[in-house]
């Protein structure tokens, strides 16, 4: 990961983990402390309904029953869990999937960061599939989220009302915590909540300072 030679690009920090992790959570924290925080799982799911050329894309890929439809019989969205269901069980699915996905949502973080003000510190862009993706190119740091595996089925079952067989499939789709580990600059542990924000504190110090010593270099 390389700073980029544009200038006027904001000091970038990934932030992935698998299901479950935490990472939403994590990322409202640098929201709280000021940073600006993209979601590229959020914005790939509103896409589905405002991007008419994506939407079919996937339509045409996996099957009129993957399209959630309208009084008229017209299709205006995407059902995500029954999309979830068909790419979490077949890696080739879910590779097409992310090819179709992800330049748009590229798309629409370079849109959304060049529209913050030079002064922006630096911004958080959180993604479950960053390396998958290809994402953390553009990142000049990537935080990775871990959590222990039986807290991460409880949250989920809890949050999205999966069953523990449908999340142990999309875990086994995702890189392991060790895998993101071993590509990550910095790696933070949700299992336990006591020190998590005294250690999200310092990290956010440890990456101002490097945002500010990349303007420096540059």
């Amino acid at each position: 990961m390389s700073l980029s030679e544009n200038n006027n690009q904001i000091f970038t920090v990934g932030l992935t983990g698998g299901i479950g992790s935490g990472k939403s959570t994590i990322g409202k924290v640098f929201e709280a402390l000021g940073i600006p925080r993209f979601d590229s799982d959020k914005y790939a799911h509103h896409i589905y309904s405002t991007d008419t050329t994506l939407r079919d894309s996937v339509v045409e890929r996996f099957g009129e029953e993957v399209g959630t439809k309208d009084s008229n019989g017209g299709i205006v969205d995407i059902d995500r869990k029954r999309l979830g269901r068909i790419v979490f069980a077949d890696k080739d699915a879910l590779e097409s999937l992310n090819n179709l996905v992800h330049p748009a949502v590229k798309m629409g973080f370079d849109k959304w960061r060049g529209g913050l003000p030079p002064s922006t510190p630096y911004v958080i862009r959180e993604a479950a599939i960053l390396f998958e993706s290809g994402s953390e190119s553009g990142c000049e740091k990537v935080l990775c989220v871990s959590a222990d595996k039986e807290q991460r089925i409880e949250r989920v079952v809890r949050r999205d009302g999966l069953t523990r067989g449908d999340i142990l499939t999309i875990m086994d789709n995702q890189l392991t915590d060790e895998e993101r580990a071993e590509k990550s600059e910095f790696q933070i542990s949700n299992s336990n909540s006591d020190f998590i924000l005294s250690d999200l504190q310092k990290l956010h110090k440890t990456f101002l300072e490097l945002s500010l010593s990349s303007k420096n270099d540059l």
